[in-house]
């Protein structure tokens, strides 16, 4: 059987088991229903509410998203050349360790609330961009360099051939990772900060009215919005194999 068959199976049994537990419970204030659930969305999306709130979400993210990628292929290939990996290292170690909602309040006293989500993003992804890049690049086949030092190879040309192709697959494999966790932390940080305009707004708003199926469809919609980006982020991976390799 295929593995997205398998994910699909899997996915449809998650619903029959929320669905059999909130029969049982039979309390919409603790456990809305799937059924409940979508027709919450669906009246979102009637209502124009939720559109404008994803798109403001999606966009604070991916700004992280690509800010961390730019800066953490910078920082991982000037460590890999310069050997700058151990002075790099407690910097990492840190932002690696530390809980994402000391980083939401931390940077709320500094940053405007709108911003929050996008810093905290990149808090979130710049680690693991850095540590897949310079571990693709430290283990590049050695035969290729010193093939190319034979050749008397020019720098671009290696960095063209040999490095770039190691720094596109690691980076899209690092995307695959990051992308989850930067949709729960973008989200976290808007509901703290109460950053207008998104997804973490509509999450606040329902929890001030106790309005769970509410809450519920908007978590819904930050998973699926998660596990969409990390598909294309996947696709993109396999592409780029087939192309570099």
């Amino acid at each position: 059987m295929k593995t997205s068959k398998k994910r699909f199976l899997g996915a449809v049994a998650l619903i029959i088991i929320w669905s059999v537990a909130a029969l049982i419970v039979d309390d919409e204030i603790i456990l809305p229903s799937f059924i409940a659930v979508f027709k919450r969305i669906t009246l979102m999306i009637q209502s124009h509410t939720l559109q404008p709130a994803i798109l403001k979400t999606t966009v604070r993210i991916l700004v992280g998203v690509l800010i961390s990628i730019v800066f953490g292929n910078i920082l991982s290939y000037v460590s890999y050349k310069f050997k700058l990996k151990e002075y790099l290292e407690p910097l990492f170690s840190i932002l690696r360790t530390i809980p994402v909602i000391s980083i939401v309040l931390i940077v709320l006293f500094f940053a405007e609330k709108n911003l929050l989500s996008i810093i905290v993003v990149i808090f979130v992804t710049l680690p693991i961009v850095y540590e897949n890049v310079y571990n693709s690049l430290t283990n590049i086949d050695k035969g290729k360099l010193e093939l190319a030092a034979v050749y008397e190879l020019k720098s671009f040309t290696v960095f063209r051939y040999i490095e770039l192709p190691a720094i596109v697959k690691s980076t899209l494999m690092s995307l695959r990772i990051a992308l989850g966790l930067s949709f729960k932390a973008g989200a976290t940080s808007e509901v703290v900060s109460g950053a207008s305009g998104g997804l973490g707004e509509l999450m606040y708003i329902s929890k001030l009215s106790f309005d769970m199926p509410d809450l519920v469809a908007i978590t819904f919609i930050v998973i699926l919005l998660s596990f969409i980006f990390e598909m294309i982020a996947g696709f993109l991976y396999k592409r780029t194999l087939k192309i570099y390799d």
